[in-house]
């Protein structure tokens, strides 16, 4: 678990500094003076909810790796939480130096915050699953289920306005458009998302208690303010729980795994408009999302965690070892990715098999060799 919080940290590092273009010349102790005498507490939506997330892995990874201690546990999570805040409080300072990013003090205390929403996250898994932190299984699954939960009530703001309701149902109502890729993909996300529902819940829930479960997380949607549903998220959802009940057959889970394929190279060379002039490759990863919109690209990375993490774990419920699987996943990304240079309207970059390789370190770190290492396991082995 230890090398999971390095490179937790390393990704925070990354996405702070990103994309490192240091000018040491520019500034000195009295920027540095300014940034603590007068400090900007003041960020949008998107900042502050970027802010708090990015932390939060951290925060749930360490209280994770402090409850394996059999001595003094507080102790060892005050150290992690002090060394991560430190680790905030030096990437805004080592932002002085980059012209591109605009550091503030109140991003380290959101920052800590943040690790604080992880701390408890942890605590809440410890408290429905009794097993952990000594037994992990669940709790790759439930990280991903979590994810998907995060993406679809993005950014976590809830409201009972009227006005935002009608808002929520106009892309449904007034204006509705059908994605063919985009229902697809949407439905068996969703498919996934019941599969991960049944290994952390040992197979203990009806189909129609998943069901209950998907209405009523898309129908919220309503109450979060700027979420809305859409046609593709009806469609989507309705196609998942028409196959729900078929979930346990035996050819379930392979026909999921090659349908989620598919999806990523539907999703990922759609809207299929081909071009005879190759757009720049991106080589340097996390590029696009580390620029323009923070919420936007976000909800991306969050979404895509989700389905890529959720497809190499259920390939290695099916019988593969996590790491190969991330590796034959990022090479259907990188085909992917070397198409979408000819496809207008899309970035071709190396961010998303990076991405699904990450993921596959993080699965096997996740996940006890016995179970990753075991074919067509019943729900509880993991």
């Amino acid at each position: 678990m230890l090398a999971l919080l390095i490179l937790i940290s390393v990704l925070i590092g990354y996405g702070s500094l990103y994309p490192f273009d240091f000018s040491l010349g520019e500034r000195g102790l009295t920027e540095v003076s300014t940034f603590f005498t007068q400090p900007d507490l003041q960020m949008s939506r998107g900042d502050l909810v970027g802010n708090l997330l990015l932390f939060a892995p951290y925060g749930f990874v360490a209280a994770s790796m402090a409850g394996t201690r059999k001595h003094h546990p507080a102790s060892a999570l005050a150290v992690l939480l002090g060394l991560g805040g430190s680790l905030a409080l030096a990437l805004q300072i080592a932002q002085l130096w980059l012209p591109s990013r605009v550091p503030a003090l109140g991003d380290v205390f959101v920052n800590i915050a943040g690790m604080l929403l992880g701390v408890t996250a942890a605590g809440l898994a410890r408290r429905l699953m009794p097993s952990l932190p000594g037994n992990r299984k669940p709790l790759i699954p439930l990280g991903l289920a979590l994810s998907w939960l995060a993406y679809q009530w993005f950014p976590f703001v809830p409201t009972l306005d009227l006005q935002n309701i009608t808002n929520a149902l106009k892309p449904l109502l007034l204006s509705p458009q059908f994605d063919a890729p985009r229902t697809l993909h949407t439905a068996v996300a969703w498919l996934a998302f019941f599969k991960l529902w049944d290994i952390i819940a040992a197979g203990r829930t009806s189909s129609l208690m998943l069901a209950a479960v998907g209405v009523f997380i898309v129908g919220a949607k309503v109450l979060i303010v700027g979420a809305g549903i859409s046609l593709n998220n009806v469609l989507g959802l309705g196609l998942a729980l028409a196959f729900l009940r078929w979930r346990n057959a035996p050819s379930a889970l392979p026909v999921l795994l090659i349908a989620m394929l598919l999806s990523l190279f539907l999703s990922g060379l759609a809207p299929f408009a081909i071009q005879s002039t190759p757009e720049a490759f991106h080589w340097i990863p996390f590029t696009g999302m580390l620029e323009g919109d923070m919420g936007n690209n976000l909800m991306n990375l969050i979404e895509k965690t989700y389905f890529y993490g959720a497809l190499i774990l259920l390939m290695a419920r099916h019988g593969a070892h996590p790491v190969p699987a991330s590796i034959a996943v990022a090479g259907c990304l990188i085909a992917v990715e070397a198409a979408q240079i000819f496809i207008a309207g899309r970035t071709a970059e190396t961010t998303d098999p990076v991405l699904a390789l990450i993921l596959g370190f993080v699965i096997q770190l996740g996940i006890s060799k016995r179970s990753a290492h075991h074919t067509r396991r019943p729900p509880q082995s993991y």
